[in-house]
């Protein structure tokens, strides 16, 4: 089995650049913190009693108890007893109590007066974490998938395990595999046809739509993916990401979960 890299962590695919002083994903608006500890479930711990949640961000499942526990001892060793600064991406707690956030801070090796990079680009260049296109994330989406993409590409950390690899749907056997999955997944294919309801465009990744891997996109979400039109995607390629639904199929409402890497420029 592949392990990770054991360098100084974060150890990059490649160096990151410090974080942009303006925009929606940036350090505009950012404010200190102090991070006090990293718990079980990455959240941060801050030393005024809140908590802060990474937005956008996929982890290994509970049962990987090993695998969480390596990643939380590296954010730790990087993160607790150092200040950061905070940019809140909502404005009111999530369900548990907790604000998800951009977290920036310096990196693990360059000491408290070097450039602030975000934690969360950090970790998915390292391979520490998926891309996972919550609402919270969708500023930072484009930036985020550029950090994610060396890591992907090259099997590094959390990409060297087949079970977080991305799937092509041409592959024999594919689909079944699709139907056995839970949690986030990443597809990879070429969409064979377009069908239609009065609810929902269908996105089939194969000749025979019943035995396919499919995006759904509810027509009232439609108008977010701006120009495109479902119709004109036939034989475009494309990354997807997001929950398998039963069967082999996953529903998406924002454009952070479907990438063309075909080359092709969207309308």
């Amino acid at each position: 089995m592949a392990s990770f890299v054991a360098t100084a962590w974060p150890s990059c695919a490649e160096p990151l650049p410090p974080a942009a002083e303006t925009g929606e994903c940036s350090l505009e608006g950012a404010v200190p913190a102090t991070v006090a500890a990293v718990d079980e479930d990455f959240e941060l711990l801050l030393d005024d009693g809140r908590r802060a949640a990474l937005a956008g961000l996929d982890f290994p499942p509970l049962e990987m108890a090993e695998l969480r526990a390596a990643i939380r001892s590296r954010l730790s060793s990087w993160l607790v007893g150092r200040d950061i600064f905070l940019g809140a991406v909502a404005s009111t707690l999530d369900r548990w109590g907790r604000a998800p956030a951009r977290i920036y801070a310096s990196p693990a090796d360059g000491g408290d007066a070097a450039p602030l990079t975000s934690v969360a680009a950090a970790l998915l260049s390292a391979g520490e974490a998926r891309f996972r296109p919550d609402p919270t994330a969708a500023a930072c989406a484009k930036a985020y998938l550029a950090a994610e993409a060396p890591a992907r590409d090259a099997g590094v950390g959390l990409w060297s395990r087949p079970e977080f690899r991305p799937i092509d749907v041409s592959a024999p056997g594919a689909v079944d595999d699709l139907k056995r999955r839970k949690g986030m997944i990443v597809v990879v294919g070429a969409i064979g046809s377009v069908g239609e309801s009065r609810r929902a465009f269908y996105l089939n990744f194969g000749d025979k739509w019943r035995d396919s891997f499919t995006v759904v996109i509810l027509r009232r979400n439609l108008a977010v993916f701006g120009q495109i039109e479902p119709r004109s995607l036939v034989g475009r390629r494309a990354r997807v990401r997001g929950l398998i639904e039963t069967g082999a199929r996953i529903e998406i409402a924002t454009p952070a979960e479907i990438e063309f890497v075909d080359g092709v420029p969207s309308r």
